[in-house]
């Protein structure tokens, strides 16, 4: 990714500060070995792929890539609607749920406001904030989980937006339902709550559910986000929607401009939507393999988090210089995980679960690096 070269000149248009100082959002990295496999765990993305059904699709509307798509996606919110329960006319649509949350952004938050977070939470929450003029507010989770006391008591008269992943990456820890209404309830009414559900799929934990329903005529400080990256196999095609009030939507709307996301995306959607066969395998693969490997993990003697998700994340013992040595050994062996550090976690490793064959092979390669 190109950085910026020195802005600090008057010889030419400079951009506003905040954007051109800002930090930029870093993406899991891809190593490739012509002389070995490599498995690359280092973006949650679906070991599974595409479905069948969502890759018809693609095929499918290949040959119409000359004509505009739905400039507000209504068949895929109609979809979304019918399979949650929800109202579609609340369902916005954009290419991923992080330019959604960058939409947000944009549209509630002004140079000096303030935008909280968990500490652990997702970088682009931050990122985002700063491009924006605003202040981002880390606020420490307890026991790597979020803390709703916490978050209420950061608050200040120039908090705008409070986001929450649940799960949330790179824990993969989450909080109840009934937490996150204590959390809206408590919050001043002119404060936006984000509840980014982008894992929701995998979770098994019978304690766990969506706050979708939050989103009613008596919540309107609540968006949801959700995405067809992670448990759809559909990152590459960059699909993801909000369930929001309609005044919520409608300012959205506004933001992002028509035909935020392309005919192939929304097809493959709808598609992965009605594929129930690929669905139960993901969420299958998903239970088998992130059991097993949690449990393999801690039996070489490495602390895990609680993880719900498509990943473990694993503790590395010596600190943060130590787990940048052991993060690079992993790599040499064929293992492309992600450091946690610009999560405030500079001694832990995310590690996808991919395919069982990665995963049978992971641990025999951590055994190798046990000191």
């Amino acid at each position: 990714m190109p950085q910026s070269d020195n802005l600090d000149t008057a010889d030419r248009p400079l951009p506003l500060p905040f954007v051109a100082q800002g930090p930029l959002y870093t993406p899991g990295r891809v190593m490739q070995d012509s002389t070995r496999p490599v498995f690359r765990l280092s973006n949650n993305e679906s070991p599974l792929g595409i479905g069948e059904l969502a890759a018809q699709a693609v095929r499918d509307a290949a040959g119409s890539q000359h004509v505009y798509p739905d400039p507000d996606g209504m068949a895929l919110a109609e979809a979304l609607g019918e399979a949650h329960g929800i109202d579609p006319s609340r369902v916005l649509i954009g290419p991923g749920s992080e330019s959604i949350i960058n939409w947000i952004i944009l549209g509630w938050v002004g140079v000096g406001d303030e935008v909280l977070y968990s500490a652990h939470g997702f970088q682009a929450y931050r990122i985002r904030a700063m491009t924006a003029g605003a202040m981002p507010v880390a606020v420490a989770e307890r026991n790597l989980r979020i803390d709703v006391d916490a978050l209420l008591s950061a608050v200040t008269e120039r908090t705008r937006i409070v986001f929450v992943a649940n799960p949330n990456n790179p824990t993969g820890t989450f909080i109840t339902p009934a937490e996150i209404a204590r959390l809206r309830a408590e919050l001043r009414s002119n404060i936006m709550l984000v509840v980014d559900e982008a894992y929701c799929e995998y979770v098994a934990d019978p304690e766990y559910s969506s706050v979708l329903q939050m989103v009613d005529a008596k919540a309107e400080n609540v968006i949801v986000l959700r995405t067809f990256s992670k448990f759809y196999g559909l990152a590459g095609l960059r699909v993801g929607w909000a369930y929001a009030p309609r005044f919520a939507v409608d300012a959205l709307s506004r933001v992002s401009g028509p035909y935020a996301v392309s005919r192939v995306a929304l097809e493959a959607a709808q598609a992965a939507m009605r594929d129930q066969a690929h669905c139960d395998a993901a969420r299958r693969h998903n239970d088998i393999w992130l059991a097993w490997t949690s449990e393999h993990i801690r039996s070489l003697g490495y602390e895990t988090t609680d993880s719900v998700c498509n990943f473990v994340t694993m503790k590395i013992p010596g600190g943060a210089e130590a787990a940048v040595a052991f993060d690079k050994k992993l790599c040499s062996l064929g293992f492309v995980g992600r450091l946690a550090h610009q999560n405030a976690l500079p001694d832990w490793l995310r590690l996808t679960i991919g395919s069982a064959e990665a995963m049978q092979t992971l641990i025999p390669a951590l055994e190798t690096l046990i000191e």
